[in-house]
């Protein structure tokens, strides 16, 4: 198994064991309180990654591109510590904004519930934005394993704190100050984390922080359009409705968080190994992404959205079973995702082009998501991302032929994907009809999922979608972790 795969894999392990403790909570929050209180509750994070995104422009991805490319340690250590000065700077500046807009803020998404929340969540950026420049310094350094671990340690308290303050307290209030607490915990972490990484404070850390602004603004622009082009749904749909329907819409408008851990944790190890590479050596890396990732994405997609009413009833519980509809229109995006076509142009050093696709992607969404709410409702701004989505990859897909001159045959394996689309759709004629006999929920989405899953499985080793490699891959990972369990 090569290094690279080793490490998005344990990357991956991390974020898995972060998204099932994560989902744990969301269930204990989803049956524990109201739906207008979970509705306040998920609207506050959306307010911080909205207001984190515009304010963090593109500096965490920027320690993927340029700590790989310092020169000497004292260079990386430059590099880190003018990046930490700006984040802390930029972090009180989220927290004012959010304290001293808390009233418009509650007017604009129609609840006034937020108005007396938003004071204590003020204090979230302040920790926050510095554990988000963690784990993007520790994959700059190439330490993976830092990054994973921290990962861990952070959805463990949230998972201590948050969950312990709903299952004891119930009050929303409360709940709010755990975050709170928890992210100061994680905070310390990461600041103890970075400070041996730094220089003390001096204007000589700034020497060659235009090139970094040159490459990071253009980026964080990018990053900020597409931040907003992601949540705008959300955001109009605050708008518009009720937090009680927000709360319905939030469960079910995302695409599925197993598959963008995976993405993002493969793309986190490529970006600083394809910084600098030739286009022959660039091409070869992100075609064998590109084949793994639809091992996962197509089957994963396919029974999600077999079953998502099932998934909803069980995690949710009956009352969010609505949100399924919005789920499968979401599902729609994942066929996309065996690939990020944006790290392309950052390994590339494009990101003036990032920043332009982006543009016309959050106009476009603005455009549709407006008249889909008017003509469909809360389906339509789901409608609206997805039809977005498609076009603006039709865009990455030019942009790369015409602009990089790179052969798209050679990035994408057709072939590959072809079969692969055949092994995750003929499980479905025979899954459909033998669930149907189910009549209950659960069961239903266990046998009829692990019947597809077996099913796919056998298809896609027979297609030879799935290679002996791989299967020899998956052993060696898995090897590896149970040795390190053993130390």
């Amino acid at each position: 198994m090569s290094e690279l795969s080793r490490q998005a894999g344990l990357l991956s392990l991390a974020d898995f064991i972060r998204f099932f403790i994560k989902t744990l909570i969301g269930i204990a929050l989803a049956r524990m309180l109201d739906p207008a209180d979970l509705g306040s509750y998920r609207q506050l994070f959306l307010i911080f990654s909205t207001a984190s995104g515009i304010l963090l422009l593109g500096f965490p991805q920027s320690m993927l591109y340029f700590l790989p490319k310092a020169s000497d340690e004292t260079e990386l250590k430059r590099i880190i510590s003018r990046t930490m000065n700006v984040t802390n700077l930029l972090a009180v500046l989220c927290a004012l904004g959010i304290w001293l807009a808390r009233d418009a803020i509650a007017g604009t998404f129609n609840n006034p519930a937020l108005s007396k929340l938003l004071p204590v969540f003020s204090i979230y950026p302040l920790f926050m934005f510095v554990t988000q420049m963690y784990s993007s310094i520790m994959l700059g350094l190439k330490q993976p394993a830092k990054s994973a671990w921290f990962s861990i340690f952070s959805i463990s308290c949230d998972f201590v704190l948050v969950l312990g303050a709903a299952l004891i307290l119930k009050d929303i209030q409360y709940i709010i100050w755990a975050v709170v607490i928890s992210a100061f915990l994680q905070w310390a972490w990461a600041w103890f984390g970075i400070q041996k990484h730094r220089l003390t404070f001096s204007l000589a850390n700034f020497t060659g922080f235009k090139d970094q602004l040159a490459y990071t603004i253009p980026l964080g622009l990018s990053l900020l359009i597409g931040v907003l082009s992601v949540q705008l749904d959300k955001l109009m749909i605050s708008g518009f409705f009720k937090p009680e329907e927000f709360a319905v819409f939030s469960l079910g408008a995302m695409e599925l968080p197993l598959i963008g851990i995976l993405i993002n944790s493969v793309n986190s190890i490529l970006l600083p190994n394809l910084s600098g590479r030739d286009p022959a050596g660039l091409t070869t890396l992100y075609r064998a992404s590109v084949r793994k990732n639809a091992i996962i994405v197509f089957p994963l997609a396919t029974v999600f959205f077999l079953f998502a009413t099932e998934f909803m009833i069980f995690v949710y519980g009956t009352v969010y079973a609505s949100a399924a509809l919005y789920f499968r229109i979401y599902l729609l995006i994942l066929p996309l995702r065996v690939a990020t076509y944006g790290i392309v142009f950052q390994a590339m050093g494009k990101t003036r082009l990032v920043m332009i696709d982006s543009i016309i992607m959050l106009l476009l969404n603005a455009i549709l998501n407006y008249f889909f709410i008017r003509l469909y409702g809360m389906k339509g701004a789901a409608l609206a991302t997805v039809v977005v989505s498609w076009l603006i990859v039709i865009v990455y897909l030019w942009q790369m032929r015409y602009s990089l001159q790179l052969k798209l045959l050679e990035l994408f394996p057709p072939i590959s994907l072809a079969l692969n689309l055949v092994a995750a759709i003929l499980p479905v004629l025979i899954i459909i009809p033998l669930s149907g006999m189910i009549d209950t929920p659960f069961l239903r989405m266990i046998l009829g999922g692990s019947g597809y899953l077996v099913l796919y499985l056998i298809l896609a080793y027979i297609l030879r979608v799935i290679k002996d490699y791989d299967i020899r891959m998956l052993g060696e990972f898995l090897q590896g972790l149970i040795r390190r369990g053993n130390r």
